[in-house]
């Protein structure tokens, strides 16, 4: 190769081509943002199989022989792509056996045909197991076959994915393959990294479609008749059998426009047919048979897998992991007749809607798909404040609204598609961003341009003059979720998902966009001042406000209300600290302002769409204030230098940390650090799904309101990391495990040996055990299973326990992944000491963001280990971590109750007596009060906070002195009030270190539920506020029954009492769902304004004693007006707030003073039930009893009148008394 200038840039995306040989290509800009891609053609893929120690190179060339003449043709054939072979020794990474080198063959190839290959030789297909391949009776097994070659790259050269590298010695490409500056060619070994950490200007396009809906719901790019069937069903479902052939040919007469007599939504066909053709295909209908399909069974669960019912969340803390089941239906079993099918009472609704739908898309014609019909695109420099060009393409004549707008208007849909296409390659963005692109837009932009013929005009998007016409589609499993993910793959560009991102990162109420940017883009507000029709308010933190732009108001209290309904104001002058806003402000409450869409609805853009110039100048408009929108998240949350951080630790490219789970980055590290040690990772089988271990306790919780004493927390800094470290628990350091059964008997498989694992010789005996050089730790924990009971459900049942032993190495030091802990705890301390010297916020920012990436490894290695599909999965380690934790907590909790039971302590106050106890324990935190007493009363609760955060800091350090390193129970906070009212269900007044400053602190309650109206927000959060801030349980008492006099009273205002939910398209069983029904009754009286999938309704319940479903007994609040309609003011007491209302004072139960008389009784009825119950069951029956006598006390009263004046006997508060 000639000498060349030295090249320097900064890596952003890769290119890997597998075909006739591997390639991989390295995509970067520099400080001038001059492109540049630099090809590796001589990397050579990798494998090792290890053989026996004993093993010659002929024996190892006979082998390799031996797969030239396989019978196995794809390694037979593939054998042609190997470049070399050679023995080597290295270490393995399962099995303790002190650190000895065995025998590898270390195989080379052109491409990845032969690993391919090989691998099937060792992976059984019908078990899904890897195994052993035999040869001449030597066992070989497979290592290094599951890193990407490309990360291997990465990790060879020690180069940063997202860092900097210099090539000295390279060729400049003469036949360019991409339209970057610079092209050159070299060898892997000529790419070096550089420390550099220089700012470079990646140019980032944010885009943002806006499309047609025929039917006004949610737009689809190739229509099929699932609309139409879910339409024909539910009205089928009204009548008998009988009139079903009438009703379905007056049905489809109708959907095709033929005839105007039934409220049902047309289609839109390419070629609309004729009336004749159209009675031709009825009349096929009509004799169809309708036979089971697996294809058709499999849309069943694609379109109605996640049912909503129409129960109240009932508290708080209902989430339900709906994604995670799948619905079971009832479906065909025998070929039938179509009215037979339809009429079938034992078949389910969604698997009508679903043959019907296929049996219509293949007798009827084609429908037109929704069309694109505007696309925004906004690019921005990155670290600028400011778009360089704010565009959009528009389908048909559009106004430009505001002067810095740049629009280019097509005739046609297909017109537009290829102009973005053309504007993508001439600004040559570096980043691509949007929200849910990854969902929605990627995926629709590709089928219509399938549809209109010019996927090849459109598809040329990327960097690349070769280009793929297909898009990649792939799943990522969130907390919330399995989601599809459809991206157009775009050589050289990096593109990144901001809806994915944030419901991988946050845990939000809602992740729509407006509601995201009001999340994120916001301050509170210092003061404000009215002048005229104006504002002027003062605020610090001032990201995403604009003149122009859209602001709302949330009023800080227990229920953070919006302040007047959402009401958003246009920000119309910009200062140093603070904005101006349109509008005046009242009130004396703290408010916070937040960032809010200048929002048009989608109904309004599929209506305007079709309204003229001006119109769709609006929808323009819009569509780039989103594109505007999801640059400023972009920056605020900082997601490239997250990335960028990430992707240097784990050595893996932003694309990987975008697309896949977290088993990549866990993969590439581990594998990077074991290369660094001469230790090979294995080819391994998948984890048994049915085996299980015990995960983190939580220990049995007090439920109570703790109003006077203070309840501290001592929490274990990074428990799982510090468990394995302490303990050595690794792969490689795993002596031996013996599994036992429940009575203590040595388990057997079904073959009759033995669960013990472990390296013996000959006669049985551990050659690794009770080595003189070594110590060894034994840890204990139980198995279990899911097991089949006499239901169809598996239950999770107690099988024994399991013994590991590991081996604890001489001189301190570790094992492969306790040594990679403490490398990863090491750093972030070192980094997290820089950042508290650093001056520079641009560099500050970067230190923290690359402390949490530490943290987040360091975490995640614990769970991949556990992680059936890891590639480092390891069961036991898992399961020992886990086992030292629960070990650890139950320590701090004996710690804390043996020392400070009943014992005299000194503070600044004089000598205290203190009868610690816990109060609750979760994984890594132990919850407990000192109950401080002086001259033998208790201690006034302020002062018992002063002593009681100093104790805790006693407490924690005294625990710490007896751990091994490096575990520290550390104090981290105090509570004063709290209040427990379940597991993981808690809110308080926390302090930490001062006990004159405190924030409201609240886990697994939830006031911002919009499926609650606003009234329970009021009874409930106005209950909180009193204990947390008063402490006085009788005042939240007498609170309660005033708002509850109010209630019903008919004192309480119609917008209290709105429940507001979201309309989707289809419903398993749409009957059962009250607001469906409502808009379908909406419908039929006011067809012109029913509402249409995707809007939200707003109803409140009424009294209607002849409803037999849920939806007859809900109204919109203008028809409740206009008809005089009677609100069933008690179904908001009883269905909404009585449930977690009781729940709260259930734990003051014994003090209400209306309890006294009947406390000795119920106590000794609970004694009774105590002796005939088994523990748990008591409990749950205690609980239900105490909330039965809370009841009595707080609305048996309340409810009797709300009954009779529904009844209308009498007053309503007649028998209203206050409550004690």
């Amino acid at each position: 190769m000639t000498s060349q200038p030295v090249v320097q840039y900064k890596l952003c995306c890769f290119d890997v081509k597998d075909n006739d040989g591997f390639t991989i290509d390295l995509f970067g800009i520099d400080e001038q943002r001059v492109t540049y891609v630099t090809r590796i053609t001589d990397f050579c893929p990798f494998l090792y199989i290890r053989v026996g120690d004993d093993w010659t190179t002929h024996q190892c060339d006979a082998f390799m022989a031996h797969f030239r003449k396989h019978e196995n043709v794809s390694v037979r054939m593939s054998i042609k792509s190997m470049v070399n072979y050679k023995i080597v020794s290295r270490k393995a990474l399962y099995g303790f056996d002190g650190g000895k080198y065995h025998t590898f063959i270390y195989i080379t190839c052109k491409d990845m045909k032969l690993i391919y290959a090989i691998k099937q030789l060792y992976y059984n297909k019908e078990s899904a197991k890897v195994f052993p391949y035999i040869y001449e009776g030597t066992q070989t097994t497979l290592y290094e076959c599951m890193v990407p070659p490309l990360l291997r790259f990465f990790h060879i050269q020690e180069i940063s994915p997202s860092g900097w590298i210099q090539i000295h010695d390279y060729e400049k490409v003469k036949h360019k393959a991409t339209h970057c500056k610079v092209e050159i060619s070299c060898s892997s070994q000529s790419v070096r990294p550089i420390d550099k950490d220089t700012f470079v200007p990646y140019k980032i396009c944010s885009f943002d479609i806006e499309a047609s809906s025929s039917h006004g719901d949610f737009p689809e790019a190739i229509k099929d008749y699932k609309k139409v069937a879910y339409d024909m069903v539910y009205h089928l479902e009204k009548v008998t059998k009988e009139d079903y052939p009438t009703l379905i040919k007056e049905l489809i007469l109708n959907v095709f426009d033929k005839k105007q007599t039934l409220t049902i939504d047309r289609c839109y066909p390419k070629k609309p047919p004729s009336e004749d053709k159209l009675l031709l295909c009825i009349k096929g209908l009509m004799s169809y048979k309708i036979v089971k399909k697996e294809e058709t069974e499999n849309k069943i669960q694609k379109y109605f897998q996640v049912e909503e019912t129409e129960q109240e969340h009932e508290h708080e803390n209902d989430v339900e992991d709906a994604y995670s089941k799948k619905v079971q239906y009832k479906t065909i079993e025998a070929q039938s007749d179509l009215v037979d099918f339809l009429s079938n009472p034992s078949i389910d609704t969604p698997v009508k809607i679903v043959y019907l739908m296929d049996v219509l898309g293949q007798l009827f014609p084609a429908l037109e798909g929704d069309q694109v019909t505007f696309i925004g695109s906004t690019f921005m420099s990155y670290g600028s404040e400011q778009c360089s060009l704010q565009h959009c393409i528009c389908v048909q004549e559009t106004d430009t609204l505001l002067e810095q707008h740049t629009l280019e208007c097509y005739k046609t849909e297909k017109e537009a598609l290829v102009a973005w296409s053309e504007l993508i390659r001439r600004e040559d963005p570096d980043i691509i961003i949007g929200y849910n692109i990854f969902g929605f837009d990627f995926k629709f932009m590709h089928e219509r341009s399938q549809e209109l013929d010019c996927v090849e005009a459109f598809m040329n998007l990327g960097r690349a003059k070769e280009y793929s016409c297909e898009v990649e589609e792939t799943k990522i499993v969130l907390a919330s979720g399995p989601y599809d993910l459809t991206r157009i793959p775009m050589t050289g560009r990096l593109l990144i998902d901001m809806y994915t991102y944030m419901r991988k990162e946050f845990n939000l109420s809602s992740y729509k966009l407006d509601s995201v940017a009001g999340y994120l883009l916001s301050d509170t507000v210092k003061r404000y001042e009215n002048e005229d029709e104006t504002c002027r308010i003062w605020s610090k933190n001032l990201k995403g406000i604009e003149v122009g732009c859209f602001i709302h108001f949330e009023i800080i209290n227990h229920s953070c209300d919006l302040y007047e309904e959402g009401r958003k104001f246009q920000v119309i002058e910009c200062f140093k600290d603070g904005f101006r806003i349109q509008g005046t402000l009242k009130g004396t409450e703290t408010l916070t302002w937040g960032l809010a869409k200048d929002d048009v609805s989608p109904q309004e853009i599929f209506k305007w769409t079709h309204q003229g110039p001006s119109k769709r100048g609006l929808i323009a408009k819009y569509c780039i204030q989103d594109c505007n929108l999801v640059h400023q998240i972009f920056q605020k949350v900082d997601i490239l230098t997250t990335f960028v951080e990430m992707s240097k630790l784990c050595s893996v490219p932003i694309d990987f940390l975008v697309m896949r789970g977290q088993g990549i980055k866990g993969t590439s590290y581990v594998a990077k650090k074991c290369r660094e040690n001469d230790v090979l990772m294995p080819f391994i089988s998948k984890g048994n799904p049915f085996e299980l271990y015990e995960g983190a306790i939580v220990l049995e919780p007090k439920c109570n309101l703790y109003l006077e004493d203070p309840v501290a927390c001592l929490d274990y800094g990074s428990l799982y990391p510090s468990s394995i470290i302490s303990e050595n628990l690794s792969h490689d350091s795993k002596v031996w495990t013996k599994e036992y059964d429940t009575a203590g008997a040595i388990k057997t498989d079904k073959f009759g040996k033995e669960l013990i694992t472990g390296i013996r010789d000959k006669e049985g005996n551990f050659i690794y055990d009770n080595l003189e050089e070594y110590d060894y730790v034994d840890v204990t924990y139980d198995t279990f299973e899911y097991k089949k009971t006499g239901s169809s459900a598996s239950v999770k049942v107690l099988t024994g326990f399991k013994v590991c032993r590991f081996a604890q190495y001489p001189d301190g030091k570790k094992a492969i992944l306790p040594s990679i802990l403490q490398e990863l705890l090491a750093a972030r301390k070192s980094t997290k000491k820089q950042m508290e010297k650093e001056t520079d916020p641009f560099q500050k920012n970067i230190l923290d963001k690359r402390q949490l990436s530490i943290k987040v490894t360091a975490n995640s290695l614990y769970g991949q280990c556990g992680a059936k599909t890891s590639t480092f999965y390891e069961m036991d380690v898992a399961a020992s971590t886990t086992a030292v934790g629960r070990k650890l907590l139950k320590y701090g909790k004996e710690v804390v109750e043996t020392v400070y039971k009943d014992t005299w302590v000194d503070t600044k106050y004089g000598k205290m007596h203190t009868a610690a106890e816990y109060i609750y324990g979760d994984t890594d935190s132990v919850f407990f009060t000192f109950h401080l007493s002086q001259d033998g009363k208790k201690v006034e609760p302020q002062r018992a906070l002063e002593v009681t955060i100093e104790l805790a800091q006693e407490a924690g350090a005294l625990a710490t002195r007896f751990l091994k390193k490096p575990h520290d129970l550390e104090y981290e906070k105090t509570f004063l009030p709290f209040c427990l009212l379940s597991k993981k269900r808690y809110v308080g007044m926390l302090y930490e270190y001062d006990p004159t400053y405190c924030k409201r602190k609240s886990m697994g309650i939830v006031l911002k539920r919009r499926d609650n109206a606003p009234i329970v927000k009021d009874v409930y959060g106005g209950i909180i506020d009193i204990l947390m801030t008063e402490k006085d349980v009788q005042k939240s008492m007498d609170f309660l029954n005033t708002m509850l006099l109010q209630i019903v009273q008919k004192k309480v205002p119609i917008e209290k009492l709105m429940i507001s939910k979201s309309l989707r398209s289809f419903y398993k069983n749409p009957k059962q769902i009250a607001h469906h029904v409502l808009a379908e009754r909406i419908g039929i009286r006011d067809p012109g304004n029913k509402p249409a999938p995707g809007d939200r309704i707003n109803y409140i319940y009424i009294v209607n004693p002849k409803a037999k479903l849920q939806g007859d007994r809900i109204e919109t609040p203008a028809f409740i007006e206009q008809n005089k309609l009677k609100i069933d003011y008690g179904i908001y007491i009883t269905n909404q707030i009585m449930k977690p209302v009781l729940q709260l004072f259930t734990l003051v139960l014994y003090d209400m003073p209306k309890f006294r008389r009947r406390k000795a009784s119920f106590l000794l009825e609970l004694q009774t039930l105590k002796q005939s119950l088994e523990f748990e069951k008591y409990e749950k029956k205690e609980q239900v009893l105490k909330q039965k006598e809370a009841e009595k006390i707080l609305f048996e009263n309340i409810l009797r009148d709300n009954q009779n004046d529904k009844a209308g006997n009498q007053a309503m508060t007649s028998f209203f008394k206050k409550a004690n």
